[in-house]
C-alpha cells in the first residue's frame, strides 16, 4: 500500500466519520416542558378539545400524536417527590440534585453545566422561553448554579453571564439585590452584557432585534404572564414569545439552535385546583408546539422535538363519583380563579357589598351556574354560607396555594365546577407520579421505553460526544 493511498484512505475515513457525526446529531432541538403536566392533565385537555374545540379550531392536541410516547421518572436525589428546581436541574444537566437546589450537585459543592451551555460552546443559538419569570426554577435550571432556587438575584446574574441568545418571559423577580443594595441592577447588568430588552411584541417587532434579546411584557410586576383564559389580544403570551424566538433563530442560527419552552402556568393553575385554567394553559402550550412542528416539517432530518414535564402537580383525577366524565362543562368558566378572586375583592372593598342575588348573577355569568349548569339547593346553600362568611361577616381567610392567595368563595365556586366536570384532586402540591414524554424527529427513537428525567440531556450528550 503506497503512502499516497494510505493518506487518501485515512482522509476518506475521517470524512466519513465527520459525516456520520453530523448525521447523528440534530441541528435544531426543541425541549418543551409543561410544568406540572401529568398524564391526566393531558388527557383532560384532549377530551376538552374533542368535545369543545379550541379557540383556533383544533379538535385535538398535537403533541400526543407524536410517534414516540413513554413515561419519565421524576424523583430527585433527596425525595421521591421532586421540586421544580431539582427536576429542572436533572432535565438540563443530566444529574440529580437535592430539592430546592438549582444547577448544583446534591451536596451543593459544585455547579453543573447544562446541555444548553455545552451546545452554546459548540456555536448553537440558545433560547429560553417561559410563562413565568426567566429567573424561575425551570428556566434557571438551564443556566444557573445556586444552592437555593429562591436566590433570584443571583440566578439573574447567572442568566446575564450565560450569553444565551434569547430570553423571553415575565421579567425578573428580583432585579435588585435585597441583601446587597450596592450590587448592580440586573437590567443594567444585562445591558452591559450586550442584551437588548423589549417590553411587548410591538416594541420587539418595531426594532426587529437579532442578537441577545430579552423580551418581556409591558407590565413585569406580576412575575408571570397572564393566564391564557384571562389574556387580552394585546397582552404577551407564550405563543408570542415562542414565535419571536423561532423567527429570530430561523434568521440567525446558522449552526443550529436549542430552545427550551416552559408552559409554567399549567403548574400554577394545578396548585390552585383550577381545572379549566389548567386545560386552557395546556392548549396554549400545544399552540407553541405546533410552531415547532411546522418548523420540523421543513427540516425533518435535522429537527428533534421533545415534550415532557418536570413533575405532576395536584394529583389530578378523571372521575369522582360515577362513570360519567363531564369535562366539557369547563367551557362555561370565563376566567381563572385568580381573576375571580381579583373581582370579588374589588366587590368587597366597594361602597356597597353585593347581595347574594348579585353574586349569583356574577357566578352565572362567569361559571354558568344556574344557567347552563344545574346547581342543587344543597350546593347553593354551601356557596351561600361561604358568601356570608366572607362578604357579610368578613371572617374568612384567603385560601393559600403555592402561587396564589384566593378568595374563599372563588375557591368554593371553582371546586364545585370541577366536581360537576368530574375532576378530582389529591394534593395542593406535587406528586411522585411519572410524567409523559412525547418525541418526534431526529433520533426521537432513542427516547423510547421508560426514562429518567436525566435522560433528556444525557442521550443528547452521547450523540454530541459531550462529557
Amino acid at each position: 500500500m503506497t503512502k499516497l493511498f494510505r493518506f487518501t484512505l485515512f482522509g476518506l475515513l475521517l470524512l466519513g466519520s465527520s459525516l456520520m457525526y453530523g448525521a447523528q446529531t440534530p441541528k435544531y432541538i426543541f425541549l418543551f416542558i409543561g410544568d406540572g403536566m401529568g398524564f391526566n392533565h393531558v388527557e383532560a385537555t384532549q377530551i376538552y378539545a374533542e368535545k369543545v374545540g379550541t379557540d383556533t379550531g383544533e379538535r385535538s392536541l398535537l403533541f400526543p400524536t407524536f410517534p414516540v410516547m413513554t413515561q419519565v421518572c421524576t424523583r430527585s436525589a433527596s425525595h421521591l417527590i421532586t421540586c421544580s428546581s431539582a427536576a429542572a436541574t436533572a432535565l438540563a444537566t443530566g444529574e440529580k440534585t437535592t430539592n430546592y437546589v438549582i444547577g448544583m450537585d446534591a451536596e451543593k459543592k459544585h455547579g453543573l453545566k447544562s446541555l444548553a451551555c455545552q451546545l452554546k460552546d459548540k456555536g448553537y443559538k440558545i433560547g429560553i422561553i417561559t410563562s413565568a419569570s426567566i429567573d424561575h426554577a425551570t428556566p434557571g435550571g438551564f443556566y444557573a448554579s445556586q444552592p437555593d432556587r429562591s436566590m433570584y438575584y443571583e440566578i439573574g446574574v447567572d442568566a446575564a453571564n450565560s450569553g444565551f441568545d434569547f430570553f423571553g418571559g415575565a421579567g425578573l423577580l428580583e432585579p435588585r439585590n435585597k441583601r446587597n443594595p450596592s450590587a448592580p441592577c440586573l437590567y443594567d447588568l444585562f445591558n452591559q452584557k450586550g442584551y437588548s430588552m423589549y417590553r411587548g411584541m410591538e416594541a420587539y417587532n418595531r426594532n426587529h432585534a437579532k442578537d441577545k434579546v430579552l423580551l418581556f411584557p409591558v407590565d413585569t410586576i406580576r412575575g408571570s404572564l397572564e393566564y391564557a383564559l384571562d389574556r387580552s389580544d394585546k397582552e404577551l403570551g407564550l405563543p408570542d414569545l415562542t414565535k419571536a424566538c423561532l423567527d429570530n433563530f430561523e434568521e440567525t442560527a446558522k449552526k443550529g439552535f436549542f430552545m427550551m419552552v416552559e408552559g409554567g402556568k399549567i403548574d400554577w393553575a394545578a396548585h390552585a385546583h383550577d381545572a379549566a385554567t389548567v386545560v386552557t394553559e395546556t392548549i396554549d402550550f400545544d399552540q407553541c408546539i405546533r410552531m415547532a412542528y411546522e418548523f420540523y416539517k421543513k427540516h425533518p432530518n435535522e429537527t428533534l422535538i421533545l415534550v415532557t414535564a418536570d413533575h405532576e402537580t395536584g394529583g389530578l383525577g378523571l372521575g369522582n363519583s360515577n362513570m360519567n366524565l363531564n369535562i366539557e362543562l369547563l367551557k362555561h368558566q370565563q376566567c381563572s380563579q385568580e381573576a375571580l378572586t381579583k373581582t370579588m375583592r374589588e366587590m368587597k372593598s366597594g361602597e356597597m357589598i353585593p347581595s347574594w342575588e348579585d353574586m349569583k348573577a356574577f357566578l352565572k355569568k362567569n361559571l354558568g351556574f344556574w344557567g347552563q349548569i344545574t346547581i342543587a339547593p344543597r350546593e347553593e346553600l354551601e356557596l351561600l354560607v361561604c358568601y356570608e362568611e366572607s362578604f357579610l361577616k368578613k371572617k374568612s381567610k384567603d385560601v393559600v396555594s403555592l402561587y396564589a392567595k384566593d378568595e374563599p368563595l372563588a375557591v368554593a365556586a371553582i371546586a364545585l365546577l370541577d366536581k360537576k366536570a368530574s375532576i378530582g384532586w389529591t394534593t395542593k402540591t406535587h406528586t411522585g407520579a411519572p410524567v409523559p414524554l412525547y418525541a418526534i424527529g431526529k433520533q426521537a427513537h432513542l427516547y423510547s421505553g421508560r426514562r429518567d428525567n436525566t435522560d433528556m440531556a444525557n442521550i443528547l450528550r452521547k450523540l454530541f460526544t459531550i462529557k
